[in-house]
C-alpha cells in the first residue's frame, strides 16, 4: 500500500475527529435547547430525520461550520487515499479517528485521558497495522455494474431497516442514536466503494464516470451526514462514534473482499491473522467507547432527550 495512502487516511482520520468533536457538542446542545417531539408520540408524528428540524439553528453556528469545512477537507483526503490504496486498508486506518476524538475530547475537558485510554489506542493501532500488512499487497480488481449494484441494494435494504427501528415510539435515545450511526457508517461505506468506482473510471474518460454510480456517490455521502447529524443530536458522542466507527470498516471490509480483492483471504491469514487485527481494533474501540474521557453528557442539560 502507499505510504501516501496511508498519510493520506490518518490526515483524514485527524480531520474527521475534529470535525465531530466540533459538530456534536453543537448538535446535542441545540436538540436539548430547542425540544422537540415527545419521545413515546405515536410514530406518525415523528419525523423520520429530526435532527432536519435544527439545521437552521446549526448552520449558524462558527463551530458547527467549523466542523463541517474540516469534514470537508477530510473527505477529500479520504477520497485520493481510496484512489491511491486498498479500501479495506484505508477504512481501516480512519477507525483511529475515535483514538483522536478521545485526546481532542480531553482537551477540550481539561481532564487528562486514562491508561486504558492510551492501551485501547495501542491496541486499535497494532491491530490496524497488522491488517494493513496483511491486505495491502492485494491486488485490486474493479467489480462489474451488476455487482456494485446488488452491494447497493443490499446496503439500502439494511439502511431503511435500521431507521425504521430507530423511529419506534419509546426507543431510548442511545439506541436510536447508535442505530441511526450505524446506517450512517453504511453510508460512508458505500461512498468508499462508489470513489474507487468513479476513480477508476474518470482514469478511462471522463464521459465514462457520466454514469449512475456518479449520481449515487453525490447522494451517499450527503445522506450520511445528515444522518450523523441526526444522532450527534439523538445521543452522546461515544454511542454515535463507536456505531459509525464499527459498521464503517466492517462493512467496507466485507465490501473489499467481495467486490475488490483479487485474491480474498486464505489459509492462515483468515484464520488467525485477520481475526486477530479484528479483535484488537474492537477491543481498543469497546475500551474508548466506554471510557468517561469521552463520555461528556453532564456538560448537557441531565435528563433531556430531545431527539429521542
Amino acid at each position: 500500500m502507499p505510504y501516501a495512502s496511508v498519510l493520506l487516511a490518518l490526515l483524514a482520520a485527524v480531520l474527521f475527529a475534529v470535525s465531530v468533536n466540533l459538530q456534536q457538542h453543537v448538535a446535542r446542545g441545540s436538540a436539548l435547547e430547542s425540544g422537540s417531539t415527545p419521545p413515546r408520540a405515536p410514530a406518525k408524528e415523528r419525523p423520520w430525520l429530526p435532527v432536519l428540524g435544527l439545521l437552521r439553528r446549526l448552520v449558524r453556528d462558527p463551530a458547527w461550520l467549523a466542523g463541517w469545512g474540516l469534514n470537508v477537507l477530510g473527505f477529500a483526503a479520504h477520497v485520493v487515499a481510496l484512489h491511491l490504496g486498498a479500501i479495506t486498508a484505508v477504512q481501516a486506518i480512519l477507525v483511529v479517528q475515535l483514538m483522536f476524538a478521545v485526546m481532542l475530547n480531553a482537551a477540550r475537558r481539561g481532564i487528562r485521558p486514562m491508561p486504558r485510554d492510551w492501551l485501547a489506542t495501542g491496541s486499535v493501532c497494532v491491530g490496524v497495522i497488522l491488517l494493513v500488512l496483511q491486505r495491502a499487497p492485494v491486488r485490486q480488481v474493479v467489480p462489474d455494474r451488476s455487482a456494485v449494484l446488488a452491494f447497493l441494494a443490499v446496503m439500502a435494504g439494511l439502511l431503511a431497516l435500521l431507521l425504521a427501528l430507530a423511529r419506534r415510539p419509546g426507543r431510548a435515545a442511545q439506541t436510536r442514536a447508535a442505530l441511526v450511526a450505524t446506517g450512517a457508517g453504511l453510508c460512508f461505506c458505500v461512498t468508499a466503494v462508489l470513489v474507487v468506482v468513479v476513480t477508476h473510471d474518470l482514469a478511462t474518460g471522463p464521459r465514462a464516470a457520466l454514469d449512475w454510480p456518479l449520481a449515487v456517490l453525490v447522494v451517499s455521502p450527503v445522506t450520511g451526514s445528515l444522518l450523523v447529524q441526526d444522532s450527534f443530536a439523538s445521543g452522546s458522542l461515544p454511542t454515535s462514534l463507536t456505531a459509525m466507527t464499527i459498521s464503517d470498516p466492517v462493512a467496507s471490509a466485507v465490501a473489499g473482499a467481495l467486490l475488490f480483492d483479487a485474491a480474498p483471504p486464505s489459509g492462515l491469514q483468515l484464520v488467525v491473522g485477520l481475526p486477530a487485527a479484528v479483535l484488537l481494533i474492537a477491543t481498543g474501540v469497546v475500551l474508548l467507547a466506554n471510557s468517561s474521557t469521552l463520555h461528556d453528557e453532564r456538560d448537557h442539560a441531565p435528563g433531556a432527550s430531545a431527539l429521542a
